[in-house]
């Protein structure tokens, strides 16, 4: 007969696995991220992110890729199982997977370097008019409301119509017009900050304006700076493919992805996989761009709340 009080205790039920559970489970290599409190969504776009970059940043070297200028084959080929002819070809035999990965390094540099050009500006208006208010607070709010105000696609379009089209008046015009942004984010970041302890005590201490803008202030400005960062950049995407797609984006043969969608609209009805790589390059790169951003507001306001 068995003994009851040698029986093990019965243990309660585990609470039931839910999906977000289940997808982490499969992803070991998400913890690996740090992604704290991450969805699977926003560990995938951190994911594809990555991916993009080392492609923009490595594309060049990737073994058995074609030039993205020069025809591979016969044109509108079916994809295949090969490198080059994985998503076909396009109207006059080039490699649309080239193609894609190479407008990949174009479209991460024009948003590389249009942000830096937002990021410096807004900084410098933004925060000379958190910290000395006055004059130089309604200079960063003229600035900011008057791009606001501006509709960016038409004054870039007004620009490339002048100058001609080229990369260098693209990623200057769209690196101006989200200046606006980041200066008010700068400017009510300086002034949340400039009563606070460690600032009087550097200010009390001696330090200058300038040691106190950048080496107290300048530092705790970086996470809402980063928040608000990769919607930026989705935008940026969104407006060079659009400029692209009008014919004043990137000068032919370059590769572009609006420029791709463009040129492949005459035969999109006899064929469709002409667009399907370049669309879902842009596709799914604003939303990793977007899903970051979001991810990113929300570890902002719970690290606010917990402040």
């Amino acid at each position: 007969m068995t003994d009851i009080g040698n029986m093990p205790a019965l243990q309660p039920d585990p609470k039931p696995a839910s999906l977000g559970d289940i997808a982490r489970a499969a992803m070991p290599w998400s913890a690996r991220l740090k992604l704290p409190g991450a969805t699977p969504f926003e560990v995938l776009a951190a994911v594809f992110l990555v991916f993009l970059v080392l492609v923009a940043l490595f594309v060049n070297f990737i073994p058995g890729l074609v030039s993205p200028k020069l025809p591979y084959g016969d044109f509108s080929q079916p994809p295949d199982w090969s490198l080059n002819g994985l998503l076909g070809t396009d109207d006059i035999g080039r490699s649309i997977l080239s193609r894609v990965l190479y407008g990949a390094r174009t479209s991460m540099m024009i948003v590389a370097v249009s942000t830096t050009i937002a990021v410096v500006g807004g900084l410098l208006i933004g925060m000379l008019a958190g910290y000395y208010r006055g004059i130089f607070e309604r200079f960063a709010d003229l600035i900011a409301n008057t791009l606001a105000a501006m509709p960016s696609i038409l004054v870039v379009l007004s620009f490339v119509a002048v100058t001609g089209p080229s990369i260098v008046t693209i990623i200057v015009v769209l690196g101006i017009f989200d200046i606006g942004t980041y200066a008010r984010v700068a400017k009510a970041g300086v002034i949340s900050q400039s009563n606070r302890d460690y600032v009087l005590a550097a200010r009390a201490m001696g330090a200058t304006d300038g040691r106190i803008l950048l080496r107290e202030i300048l530092p705790n400005l970086v996470p809402a700076l980063t928040a608000v960062m990769p919607t930026l950049m989705a935008g940026l995407i969104i407006t060079e493919g659009s400029l692209s797609f009008l014919g004043y984006g990137i000068p032919a043969p370059a590769p572009s992805w609006g420029g791709m969608i463009a040129s492949s609209t005459d035969l999109l009805s006899r064929f469709p996989l002409l667009i399907l790589g370049p669309v879902l390059a842009i596709v799914l790169t604003v939303y990793a761009f977007n899903t970051i951003g979001d991810y990113l507001a929300q570890r902002l306001n719970s690290r606010e709340r917990e402040g």
